[in-house]
């Protein structure tokens, strides 16, 4: 059977996932400043600030998940799976993945988890914290880092990540689509975050990437999770050291 009938509902569906996360991100940078919700519950401006736009994010989260459904079904919904951590690694020469005999993505998640955690904490010291004066609430500052960090990775991962995944797949394109597709989006949108500027938008790029395609080659979200999650954890760190 040829690809081309193997499709899905042909381009139509990718288009319209494409424009919705496209329009994600600069929803995002405004939501920043103008959150649906404005909480007061802690003494920390900040705080309140970062309260709001995470709870504003979840209501996007949860729209883009009912647009999925409304695409997929229940087929494209398992890609929320965090029990599935392993599947066979597609070698991608170019960048160094050139997994050897019995290497699964047990092996490539955690590698890659420490190595790009290493690599976000390098780059957010010399744009955030170097030459700054800093400071630090133990509490509720370590929880509330930890809390941010999940629902922000969650939420960009959803947006970002397993939209574009659960669509081409079910659609019957290549897996470089989705791949190429995360990639883009979350680069551009990077260039006004945190990394910011061209390291943060080539950084942000290649993460979308291969979040992307741990989620494609184990079917699940736990590495595209946990990954963002120990990045955000530095990232919030930094920011509310400030």
């Amino acid at each position: 059977m040829m690809m081309s009938e193997k499709r899905v509902g042909g381009a139509s569906p990718i288009v319209w996932i494409a424009v919705a996360a496209a329009a994600c991100a600069p929803l995002l940078l405004w939501f920043r400043s103008r959150p649906l919700l404005s909480p007061d519950v802690f003494d920390h401006a900040r705080y309140n600030a970062e309260l709001g736009y995470q709870l504003t994010t979840l209501v996007l989260a949860a729209v883009m998940i009912a647009l999925v459904y409304a695409m997929t079904g229940r087929e494209g919904l398992s890609y929320l799976s965090l029990k599935r951590r392993d599947g066979t690694i597609r070698p991608e020469p170019w960048i160094g993945i050139k997994p050897k005999a019995g290497e699964t993505w047990r092996h490539l998640g955690l590698n890659f988890a420490i190595v790009i955690t290493l690599v976000t904490a390098i780059v957010i010291y010399f744009q955030i914290v170097h030459g700054k004066r800093i400071s630090f609430d133990l509490f509720p500052g370590i929880p509330l880092i930890l809390a941010f960090a999940l629902v922000n990775a969650f939420c960009e991962e959803i947006l970002f990540r397993f939209s574009f995944v659960a669509v081409v797949s079910r659609s019957g394109y290549s897996p470089y689509l989705a791949q190429g597709l995360g990639a883009a989006v979350f680069g551009i949108v990077h260039y006004f975050g945190n990394p910011g500027g061209m390291v943060g938008v080539l950084m942000a790029a290649f993460i979308g990437w291969f979040l992307a395609k741990s989620m494609l080659e184990t079917k699940g979200f736990f590495w595209a999770l946990i990954i963002h999650f120990w990045q955000d954890v530095v990232i919030f760190s930094a920011l509310f050291m400030e």
